[in-house]
């Protein structure tokens, strides 16, 4: 089925590139680049992902919230087939992770 195109763009935002590899091992330096991009809006581009992490998945449903809650712009970009499905084997999908609630 073709994806439909959500390529990133500057014009939307500071645009940061996810590694292929999102495990534990990126949790932390996933959590420390998002903090230093706080208050900017951003474009996630989740094009090269490879493997995604439960870990990284509740980074990413966090941040959105917290971008969320600044009033700050926070999107994903060209999700790979593996983010995708990463995310499908958890039940979510990329609009999922913008729009979940965290509790608090």
């Amino acid at each position: 089925m073709p994806r439909k195109s959500t390529k990133a763009s500057s014009l939307e935002g500071t645009v940061y590139s996810l590694p292929p590899v999102l495990d534990l091992k990126a949790a932390t330096p996933l959590v420390e680049k998002l903090m230093s991009l706080k208050g900017q809006n951003i474009v996630l581009d989740a094009s090269k992902v490879e493997r995604l992490g439960t870990q990284c998945v509740q980074i990413l449903i966090a941040a959105a919230a917290t971008w969320k809650d600044d009033m700050a712009s926070f999107s994903i970009a060209e999700p790979s087939d593996s983010f995708t499905s990463g995310l499908h084997v958890l039940g979510l999908t990329p609009q999922a992770i913008l729009e979940k609630e965290v509790a608090q």
